[in-house]
């Protein structure tokens, strides 16, 4: 009886298990974005890494109360799940109380916003911690059949992770945790034995009346005030028109009468600047409407200097890149060019333009002579064939009083060599590529950019960069343009005209004199000129030996506006003070501070369990290697495969649903398959050399692949990256429940310190790997993983000096 009784159990909690891990990832997923709108996307990271430690101080407590946990497991995993869940559905609400509101800009600043940080890592703790150990309760128990359980958990993972991106289109995001989180309620609820279940059921039924009410009345957010949203908002009869949920974020539109569309214009512009309805995506600044009329032919844009490029010449054929809402698409058709392809990888964006914006905006996106292709550029460049394009413009970088480094981590594989490179082949005979940015102090921006021009210049054989690039500064901007041949003297003389009409200066002309660079705009720092006319010259010293970061990015570390050398903090920190170094380089210093703290804690969390499997059989180095190289290794893997079917897919939520969930699934697939494979060091150890095989292969073959298929139909593009994804996932799957079914035969107490330790190096390798992308490219991080798995092989190769065993079988 008790044995029937057993196997009625099962597919209960195996199919709980699945259901809450997939509202686990689902409310990991929902919390990254509702904390990105909130603060900004590094701080993200920071957030998630510590509670995601959950997982790990799971397993320490695993290890020291393994057998009362056990003991207790019939009502007390049901009742974790339940915990899990009603947290979940009330975390993001309770850090919306005032009390416990803080801001990342004050974080290096005032003192007091440390223990509201630190009640932020415990509310969101709770969730994870809670989810984590009814997961790990089920895994001890069970170790026997740790491949059946881990595959749910895999596949249920995979699922969380489709869910919520479907979730994202049709949801505000403060809606989505209430529901995700009665799904791990409804699974305490199933796995609950009927002994506790009339009392589960009680709690379940509140649980649903809360789910209600909140996402009813979801609320508002509270952004931080320092974001441009909560500044906007700040003017004179400020409201938000329109709010709308969209898988590329939230997206909302401001109007008052003080919002004036103004950017750098000339001191010759005598008009009257426009009133303009702005547009938010997760509470940062993405454009203004503009008020577009068809043939008309003048634009408060041609008076600033990215009308440097339309000066020089007529342009039939034109590509603007990720043009935004519209405000360069209304400049360029104010030139009556031919044909417009434009570039916006925020569809919601584009739908918001084509209809309920429509006629505000004077049908813009609607134009007869414009295409609009909702993809990533490079995407859309590696799929053309040769286009002609007489005029490229890239988006405005940078922003006006500068951005503190909060773009630090974001990849943009716009603005790599490579980019510029396909750019370059896509361009008529005279066309010019064109970019602007604001202008920094200290500069950085503005001399990447000209790196990146020159480079770009002398890789396709030009070796007087100087004759091919022209550039216009204001009193706030600059713009930079590169032309395929050499400026002409008609074009030169264009420039000038329209500089001294418009009261700007030249920067860069092949004949340029010292006195034109500050006739009308001044700067107090002139060694500007002295660093632009290094980087023209090709002075490689001068990139290696400026402050900041300044070499031109590269598809390989695409992090263009990454500019902080750690080496130079000490200097940065005498220049500026200690205080001001953060709103230099915020972004990549919270990484940092992220990983410095997760290291900290993880390590306690590997530390503790030692007290308790002090007496236990030695060989615990094997245990730690073992299953930390396994955590850190996967989500290396993972990190890479993201990055790099951004570029494949054009998108990175597309690229981001793939990756994880053919992963998990793919890995659930081999976790099912190794309850079939004998527990004993030689399978972990085959399956080890061929992962580390199949690694090593794609550091140098996967970028080659994925290049030469990028403009393969969709469904041929999803079969290679299913084959790409899924094959090495499969294999990846196996180790870790061979591990466990080795580790409870050999030492059972171990097995809650290999799930703590697995957790806790996952969480670790998150910002690691972010970290050791910037400082030294994609390929670094691959060959890391490579060694990982290449260690996990080698403990069961030699099974016996690490585990200390005369046998091979458990």
């Amino acid at each position: 009886m008790m044995g029937k009784k057993l196997m009625d159990v099962h597919p209960r909690l195996i199919i709980s298990l699945g259901l809450h891990s997939a509202a686990i990832i689902a409310f990991q997923l929902a919390l990254m974005q509702l904390i990105s709108i909130v603060q900004w996307h590094h701080f993200a990271y920071m957030i998630i890494s510590i509670a995601m430690l959950g997982f790990g101080a799971s397993g320490t407590l695993l290890a020291l109360a393994r057998e009362k946990l056990l003991r207790a497991a019939e009502w007390l995993v049901p009742l974790l799940m339940t915990i899990s869940g009603l947290c979940m559905m009330v975390a993001f609400d309770v850090t919306r109380l005032e009390v416990f509101q803080f801001d990342v800009y004050l974080l290096f600043q005032e003192r007091s916003q440390l223990p509201i940080l630190a009640a932020n890592y415990i509310i969101y703790f709770i969730p994870f911690f809670a989810g984590a150990l009814a997961i790990g309760i089920i895994f001890i128990k069970y170790a026997g059949q740790i491949g059946t359980y881990y595959f749910s958990n895999l596949i249920g993972s995979g699922a969380g992770g489709v869910m919520v991106l479907l979730l994202f289109g049709h949801l505000f995001p403060q809606q989505i945790p209430p529901l995700v989180g009665l799904l791990s309620v409804f699974s305490g609820l199933l796995s609950m034995t009927a002994r506790y279940r009339a009392g589960h059921v009680v709690l379940a039924s509140a649980a649903l009346l809360v789910a209600v009410f909140l996402v009813r009345e979801p609320g508002h957010i509270p952004i931080s005030q320092y974001k441009s949203l909560a500044q906007s908002l700040n003017l004179p009869e400020a409201e938000v028109i329109h709010s709308q949920p969209d898988i590329h974020g939230l997206i909302d539109v401001v109007e008052s009468p003080a919002l004036r569309f103004a950017p750098a214009l000339s001191l010759s512009f005598t008009g009257e600047v426009p009133v303009k309805k702005n547009i938010f995506v997760d509470g940062n600044f993405y454009g203004v409407i503009p008020n577009y009329e068809e043939g008309q032919q003048r634009h408060i844009l041609n008076y600033t200097t990215g009308q440097l490029p339309w000066v020089m010449g007529e342009r039939a054929h034109v590509l603007m890149v990720n043009a935004g809402e519209g405000a360069p698409l209304a400049q360029a058709f104010t030139h009556n060019p031919t044909h417009v392809d434009a570039i916006i990888p925020n569809a919601g964006v584009v739908s918001l333009m084509q209809e309920e914006f429509a006629a505000v905006s004077g049908k813009l996106f609607l134009h007869d002579d414009l295409d609009i292709h909702s993809m990533e550029a490079r995407s859309y460049l590696a799929s053309l064939e040769k286009a002609g394009y007489d005029l490229i413009v890239l988006p405005q970088q940078e922003a006006f009083g500068g951005t503190a480094g909060i773009h630090a981590l974001e990849e943009n594989y716009t603005l790599t060599l490579e980019s510029f490179e396909l750019m370059w082949e896509h361009l008529s005979t005279e066309g010019v590529i064109s970019v602007s940015a604001w202008t920094d102090y200290p500069s950085r921006t503005n001399l990447k950019l000209l790196a990146t021009l020159v480079q770009t210049a002398r890789n396709q054989g030009i070796e007087e960069p100087e004759a091919h690039l022209a550039a216009l500064r204001s009193w706030g901007t600059i713009t930079f343009v590169l032309k395929k041949t050499a400026l002409s003297e008609q074009e030169i003389d264009a420039i000038r005209e329209f500089a001294v009409e418009h009261y700007f200066d030249p920067l860069l002309l092949p004949d340029i004199s010292p006195d034109e660079r500050q006739r009308y705009n001044s700067i107090e720092d002139d060694d500007f000129f002295t660093y632009v006319d290094r980087i023209v010259a090709g002075d490689k010293d001068f990139l290696d030996t400026y402050g900041f970061m300044i070499h031109p990015a590269t598809d390989n570390k695409p992090y263009f506006s990454q500019f902080l050398k750690l080496g130079n903090l000490h200097k940065l920190s005498d220049m500026f003070g200690g205080q001001q170094v953060p709103f230099l380089e915020l972004g990549y210093l919270v990484v940092i501070v992220t990983l410095a703290q997760s290291t900290l804690l993880a390590l306690l969390f590997i530390i503790l369990p030692l007290l308790r499997l002090r007496k236990s059989r030695q060989g615990k180095s094997g245990t730690l290697l073992y299953f930390g190289a396994l955590g850190v290794g996967y989500m290396f893997v993972e990190i890479i495969l993201i990055q790099r079917f951004v570029l494949y897919f054009g998108h990175p939520v597309y690229a981001l649903s793939a990756v994880i969930s053919t992963m998990l699934i793919a890995s659930g697939a081999g976790s099912l398959t190794s309850g079939k494979v004998p527990a004993i060091p030689k399978s972990p150890a085959l399956i080890g050399m061929i992962i580390t095989l199949m690694l090593l292969f794609y550091t140098f073959f996967l970028t080659p692949i994925l290049q030469n298929t990028i403009a393969s139909p969709i469904a041929f593009k999803v079969l290679i990256s299913l084959l790409l994804i899924g094959i090495p996932s499969f294999f990846k799957g196996m180790m870790f429940p061979l591990g466990i079914r080795y580790l409870s035969g050999y030492d059972p107490s171990q097995t809650p310190w290999a799930w703590g330790i697995n957790g806790s190096f996952s969480v670790i390798s998150t910002s690691l790997a972010m970290l050791i992308a910037v400082e030294k490219g994609f390929m670094a991080v691959m060959t890391i993983a490579v060694i990982c798995y290449a260690l996990a092989f080698a403990v069961f190769l030699f099974h016996r000096l690490f585990f200390k065993v005369k046998r091979d079988t458990i």
